[in-house]
């Protein structure tokens, strides 16, 4: 870990995480991770106890080993190899919301890919609603989509229509989408999903999420405060992106025997819509004087009020404020040290150009690849992105991509 970063951690108690100057300013847009609706099964929402114990240096120090890592980034190679896309191929995708970055960078990035290959590309915004997802479904199927592309759609929200599509042999492939038989649903049935999005290795998407994605938060937390983190965690059980990352994110804590989660705050996704999580967090740091860090599971639940309470309470260069996906206004939230200190980011407009090629392979009968996609650390220090305003990808220390995805696409496609 470098020495700037290592240096947070003695500085919480002196008041004084995150110093970069004011820069930008984001759009406040909701996320991928709000918008994909699904019902799930409910957990409970009391706290843990822990904190008590001092934290092996064992735990810390693979905490900060994790980090050293994450900062650095870790995609992987990208294909090296695909079947040359068939041209005039009808695929529809189903984006959550066009409203939210986290589903339209992605779209966009999809429809980059498409207009390269000669498909034919119909995106629907799904406006967070599972009818519109199912009427978009069976919108494909009645002009004999080839394929469907599901941009953050689970499939318990849109089932009845994801049936109808299989009967009728459209192929469907997803992305950070879970199936119809999830272990965290209380009614599994079969799958409905093709193909899913590839993270090498066997890693299925529960595993990214659970052990990958937010032990990544989790990691940074033990490291930054030396394992004696007072946590506020934000908690959402109506929806199954955020259980899993729940699950993932306090099976890691759990490890670290001096840390403890003061307070969950459950919130669902009403609480977008009626402008509540702003003050659920102002009572949560009221409450919890002694509380250092404030975990939110996604990006959009920040920008949609809870940094704003951070920095409104006083409170916001003494607490240390984690999100996940890297979305335009978190970049800028984190880079101004405005209520936001750390981002684990996953790449927007790649996920895109990685559906077409994943939905390419399908429809030719392929076996799906590694698309090579990580994730990175991002906190005070940078990196900051310098030709997006969202992350999408990995990143040198001055902001510029490790890997031209887009180019090595047109490549293995053998198109210009």
């Amino acid at each position: 870990m470098t020495t700037a970063s290592g240096d947070i951690a003695s500085r919480i108690s002196r008041g004084a995480v995150g110093t970069s100057p004011a820069r930008r300013r984001g759009l406040v847009l909701l996320s991928a991770s709000m918008l994909a609706l699904a019902l799930t099964a409910c957990g409970g929402a009391g706290d843990d106890g822990g904190g008590t114990a001092e934290t092996s240096a064992s735990v810390i120090a693979e905490a900060k080993a994790a980090v050293a890592k994450n900062r650095e980034g870790t995609d992987r190679a990208l294909p090296i190899s695909a079947p040359k896309p068939q041209a005039g191929q009808n695929v529809w995708l189903i984006s959550c919301s066009q409203a939210g970055e986290g589903c339209s960078a992605p779209a966009e990035g999809a429809e980059e890919a498409a207009a390269v290959v000669g498909w034919d590309l119909t995106i629907v915004d799904g406006k967070g609603r599972p009818d519109v997802f199912a009427s978009a479904i069976r919108s494909a199927v009645a002009d004999d989509a080839d394929g469907i592309i599901l941009d953050a759609i689970d499939c318990i929200a849109a089932k009845s229509a994801l049936q109808d599509a299989r009967k009728a042999g459209t192929k469907i492939f997803a992305f950070y989408a879970f199936d119809c038989n999830d272990p965290i649903l209380k009614d599994q049935s079969e799958p409905l999903f093709d193909a899913e999005l590839s993270f090498g290795n066997g890693v299925s998407f529960i595993d990214y999420v659970e052990k990958v994605q937010s032990r990544s938060a989790a990691d940074y937390i033990i490291a930054q405060t030396e394992g004696k983190a007072k946590i506020i965690e934000f908690t959402e059980d109506d929806l199954v992106i955020t259980q899993h990352l729940k699950k993932g994110f306090e099976d890691r804590i759990k490890d670290c025997e001096g840390c403890e989660i003061v307070k969950k705050v459950p919130f669902n996704l009403d609480d977008f819509v009626t402008g509540k999580l702003g003050g659920k967090a102002e009572a949560a740091l009221t409450q919890n004087p002694d509380a250092n860090v404030l975990y939110s599971p996604y990006d959009s639940a920040l920008t949609v009020g809870i940094a704003q309470a951070v920095v409104a309470s006083g409170r916001n260069d003494d607490i240390l404020v984690t999100g996940n996906e890297g979305l335009t206004p978190n970049i800028g939230f984190t880079q101004d040290n405005k209520g936001q200190d750390f981002i684990t980011g996953l790449p927007a407009r790649w996920v895109g150009w990685a559906a077409i090629d994943s939905m390419n392979r399908l429809l030719q009968g392929e076996p799906q690849v590694d698309q090579g996609m990580g994730l990175q650390n991002i906190d005070e220090n940078g990196p900051f992105p310098t030709q997006t305003t969202f992350y999408d990808g990995n990143m040198n220390p001055d902001g510029t991509p490790k890997q031209d995805y887009a180019a090595n696409f047109k490549k293995i496609w053998d198109v210009s």
